[in-house]
């Protein structure tokens, strides 16, 4: 498409337009095949217009990475209150698998930017992003130690880790479109295994 002179979009959505564009670049041949150039080139505007809403190509990288968690990880994690931290492990699991299969385009944008070598300098907030998502189930594991339902000695980190790596595998599966994936049955029954050896 050429630039439209005459068609003036607000920043907001000329900005929500070039993460947008970036996430197909990326999905079309990776992360470094999004460069400024095919970006513009994509969107139909000059450099010049894209760096009048981001200063950089980091810039757009890291918008874009917030906008995949935002739609991923934040979407799938139950807000707070549930009925318990068993109930919240519960649905945390189910969402996460509805959402894979959904859109497994996701799945491959993830994996983009955590496979990202170290000249593109993301390290630090994929290390943030990971983090924040163990500790969120971390602290309902800890709900649960607190409201007697789980057992008091358990290592809080490797039972958050075991219940993350579920997630973690149904992303690569449909990542890489395994034939037998599983059911929503049997991934629940996954979480359900985990949670009968941690409760009281």
């Amino acid at each position: 498409m050429k630039e439209d002179k005459k068609r003036r979009f607000k920043p907001e959505i000329r900005r929500a337009q070039i993460v947008e564009a970036t996430k197909e670049l990326i999905l079309e041949r990776g992360l470094a095949w999004a460069s400024v150039i095919r970006i513009s080139k994509a969107l139909g505007i000059s450099q010049a217009t894209l760096y009048y809403h981001f200063k950089s190509r980091r810039e757009i990288l890291l918008e874009t990475l917030s906008s995949i968690v935002n739609e991923s990880i934040l979407k799938v994690l139950p807000v707070r209150p549930t009925e318990n931290a068993e109930e919240f492990i519960r649905l945390a699991a189910r969402s996460v698998y509805e959402l894979t299969l959904a859109d497994p385009r996701l799945s491959r944008l993830i994996f983009e930017f955590v496979c990202a070598p170290p000249t593109e300098d993301l390290r630090e907030e994929i290390q943030l992003i990971f983090s924040s998502s163990i500790g969120m189930i971390e602290e309902a594991v800890r709900q649960g130690i607190r409201e007697g339902l789980f057992k008091d000695d358990l290592d809080v980190t490797v039972v958050a880790w075991e219940i993350a790596s579920l997630g973690i595998a149904l992303n690569i599966g449909i990542m890489v479109e395994m034939p037998n994936f599983l059911s929503m049955e049997q991934a629940l029954s996954a979480v359900e295994r985990i949670l009968q050896t941690i409760k009281k």
